[in-house]
């Protein structure tokens, strides 16, 4: 046993706390989840669904969180930070089932004129782009939600397929 192992397993036979690290009492996902509660406690945000890319190319990490309700299903995305309020998009659980709700990521890989080939109209303000990605939410029960991030009114919406 190395010293320091040695030291910690005679602090903690001896009664002695040892402080810890920032951050260290929760994982990554269990701060967004709790950021999401803070901004929309209405929502049953589930940690194990947080997905982490660039959603509004910027460049920067950004977070997107899965959450559900009895009358909804909701996507929050931390476009700044966790202590920032996050874009929140909501979808009714009338035709979609909560319980087999999931997101991934989507690459923003198709082109404006094929997603209107496959949904029927453009999506507004959508780029397609190699770093940014998108989040797909689908449920096995109804279309797949493909959100993204408007670039002509700088801000999240979606498209079905």
């Amino acid at each position: 046993m190395g010293w320091i192992q040695g030291w910690m397993a005679a602090a903690v036979l001896a009664g002695m706390t040892l402080p810890l690290a920032a951050g260290a009492q929760s994982t990554p996902a269990e701060q967004v989840r709790t950021a999401a509660e803070k901004f929309a406690g209405d929502i049953a945000w589930r940690a194990v669904t947080v997905l982490e890319a660039d959603f509004s190319c910027t460049g920067k990490v950004q977070y997107a969180i899965l959450g559900a309700s009895p009358k909804e299903i909701a996507v929050a995305i931390f476009n700044q930070d966790l202590t920032q309020p996050p874009a929140l998009l909501r979808f009714e659980t009338d035709a979609r089932n909560a319980a087999a709700s999931k997101i991934r990521l989507d690459p923003y890989s198709m082109t404006a004129a094929e997603i209107a080939g496959v949904s029927g109209t453009a999506p507004v303000g959508y780029q397609p782009s190699t770093t940014c990605q998108g989040v797909r939410l689908s449920d096995d029960s109804y279309e797949a939600a493909h959100i993204y991030w408007d670039h002509d009114n700088q801000r999240f919406d979606s498209w079905s397929q």
